[in-house]
């Protein structure tokens, strides 16, 4: 008897089993991306970016502050990519044993006072009270800030010790005098934006990219922070060890770092990540 019938029906049973995804090497493409805020506005873009060159994958943002999106991982929120607004939460959820690998920083911020445009409310003119930093401690100014735990909040309060340090105009207490101020500690930097843009506080400190958001546009105007007191904020990305895709979540982690999504960025007003230092410890942070 002929073994040929039989090796052909099994062939033909085993390609019948496996028929892979013919437009994927990864199953799977379906991608979830933990990410800050502040990249609500690019990441959609990049997303598109991404699906054109990876036919098939579907991408889903959930976007919050960086503490908060790092506090639902920690209580078990599933999710393949982790992009935050500092290093010290991206620390953190490496300490948790989130993260698969090492973290890579993909971007770079800074921050800016912005105030509502004239006319934007009927109790402040703030185009005319704020017109630098050190107006933010005046009398009366009601300014809004993020949480201290959420990046954009601790670097605000980090810009304002830097201020009053290097500044012998800002005289001692300037820090002091401008938390005096704060009326909100919103969640995170999008809220402070719209305090800002509606009016309801004379100044807030945000991203430079918050500023030339569309919804920004009309709505408030900026005040530079002297370069020697400015923060540059770190943007890492990484995957998670539960991931449900990973090799695909690398690969949206390295598109970041490509030129194409560089641009998109860029065009949004992040500017290009620090050259890779080596991983920080808990008591580097």
């Amino acid at each position: 008897m002929s073994l040929l019938p039989v090796v052909m029906a099994l062939l033909l049973t085993a390609a019948c089993a496996y028929q892979p995804d013919a437009t994927s090497g990864y199953g799977s493409k379906d991608l979830t991306v933990f990410a800050a805020v502040s990249l609500a506005s690019a990441f959609p873009e990049i997303a598109d970016a991404f699906v054109e060159e990876h036919p098939g994958a579907s991408i889903t943002f959930n976007f919050a502050g960086s503490q908060r999106l790092r506090t639902q991982l920690d209580f078990g929120a599933g999710a393949d990519v982790f992009a935050s607004a500092d290093r010290r939460q991206m620390d953190l959820a490496v300490e948790a044993g989130l993260i698969a690998g090492d973290p890579a920083p993909f971007a770079g911020n800074n921050l800016v006072v912005i105030v509502p445009l004239p006319g934007r409310s009927e109790e402040t003119n703030s185009a005319v009270k704020i017109q630098g930093p050190e107006g933010l401690a005046g009398n009366g100014v009601k300014v809004a800030l993020a949480l201290p735990e959420v990046p954009a909040g601790r670097y605000a309060l980090a810009v304002l010790r830097n201020l009053e340090a290097q500044y012998p105009t800002m005289e001692p207490g300037y820090a002091s005098r401008v938390l005096d101020n704060v009326v909100t500690f919103e969640p995170n930097v999008r809220g402070v934006l719209q305090k800002v843009a509606l009016g309801e506080v004379d100044a807030g400190i945000v991203y430079g990219t918050d500023a030339l958001t569309e919804y920004a546009a009309g709505k408030v105007q900026v005040v530079s922070i002297p370069q020697g007191s400015n923060i540059v904020a770190e943007y890492p990305i990484a995957v998670l060890r539960n991931a449900a895709n990973p090799g695909l979540a690398k690969e949206f982690a390295r598109f970041l770092l490509r030129e194409r999504a560089q641009a998109i960025l860029k065009s949004y007003g992040f500017k290009r990540p620090a050259p890779i230092k080596s991983p920080s410890g808990p008591n580097q942070r």
